[in-house]
């Protein structure tokens, strides 16, 4: 009689052990919520806006997806390759196309605003990448060589910079500063509101698109380095050598900085000295930018698989294979993760 009185409470001791907290019980679970057939390769990243979830393809069509079912919303065709996410300035949305022009795309109903080609566009792959908008404008860099500043209501010119060489990274907005990595090996910081360069660095290779972030702006480059530079008075504090073309922006979270390589690492470096902490290596390359979420780094690979890595230790926590390249950053909305595969699907996972 004693030990059936016993066991009943070990048993809801032990059940008690075995319960989650309340925040692992809310943890990302990396179970599969949707995905849409675009049945073109999924070229580019997403961004979210409305409660959509708008993404471009290699047929030049951004789409917006409702972030909760992934139904189709709208539609609008560029004509060329979408690369990169579309940036957003109030209610507009701002895309590239592979034809070198730049549209201007309301974000409720999908309509064109208006859109701008540069007079002298060189094709393929004039837009690569993402816009930067904000404080009234949009900037984009376009294989032609140039920065662009456009008004972001009516499309208008504002200001060019010439870099001399193609350009293949993002610009980045931070404050009244705009950071471009060019292709010439040379970076530059611009006056957003003039042009003018305030002050510049370089490197042996191609520069990626920089990340500003805690007063500091961080650089990788196809010779394999990445600095990191005190904006405020332009110091630099640390370069670190990984041995081969850094391909992704870097992220910066928890102290640390994440990168991807042309051959397939995920680096892990503490942000303060860089210091290494850790790699990962995939099969193929890395040219989706990485993104953090709940303690863990995502990623996807040119080998087709979308990766959760443990940010402080690198172990791996999760993937999923999609089978084709995956070359669109991750987009954590709301606790759901969502991304673009060439396999032609867009996935969202919680």
């Amino acid at each position: 009689m004693k030990s059936y009185r016993i066991i009943p409470l070990l048993l809801i001791a032990v059940a008690l052990i075995a319960l989650p907290a309340a925040d692992e019980a809310s943890a990302w679970r990396g179970v599969q919520k949707w995905s849409y057939d675009a049945q073109n390769s999924v070229t580019g990243s997403p961004v979210a806006v409305n409660g959509n979830i708008v993404i471009g393809d290699s047929e030049g069509r951004l789409l917006a997806l409702d972030g909760t079912t992934g139904e189709l919303r709208w539609t609008f065709t560029a004509g060329a390759t979408i690369n990169g996410a579309p940036a957003l300035l109030g209610p507009t949305l701002f895309t590239g196309g592979a034809d070198g022009t730049l549209f201007a795309v309301d974000a409720t109903t999908g309509r064109e605003v208006w859109h701008f080609s540069p007079p002298e566009k060189y094709t393929p792959g004039a837009i690569w990448s993402s816009p930067a908008a904000g404080n009234g404008r949009v900037y984009f860099n376009s294989a032609d060589g140039k920065v662009y500043a456009l008004d972001g209501a009516s499309g208008n010119l504002v200001w060019t910079f010439d870099t001399g060489r193609e350009l293949r990274s993002s610009p980045v907005l931070s404050g009244n500063l705009l950071f471009v990595g060019a292709y010439e090996g040379l970076f530059h910081a611009l006056d957003a509101g003039t042009g003018k360069k305030a002050w510049g660095g370089g490197s042996g290779g191609p520069i990626t698109t920089p990340t500003a972030a805690d007063g500091m702006v961080f650089f990788g480059s196809w010779d394999g380095t990445l600095q990191a530079v005190r904006i405020q008075g332009v110091i630099p504090q640390w370069k670190f050598s990984t041995g081969e073309s850094i391909t992704t922006r870097p992220l910066v979270a928890e102290g640390r900085i994440f990168f991807g390589t042309v051959n397939g690492k995920l680096v892990a470096l503490e942000g303060a000295s860089g210091k290494l902490l850790w790699e990962f290596p995939v099969p193929g390359g890395i040219h989706s930018n990485p993104a953090y979420h709940e303690g863990m780094v995502f990623f996807g690979s040119d080998g087709g698989t979308l990766f959760a890595l443990d940010a402080a230790t690198g172990r791996e926590a999760w993937k999923f294979e999609s089978g084709r390249e995956i070359m669109s950053d991750p987009l954590f909305v709301n606790g759901v993760l969502y991304f673009g595969s060439f396999d032609g699907k867009v996935y969202a996972f919680e």
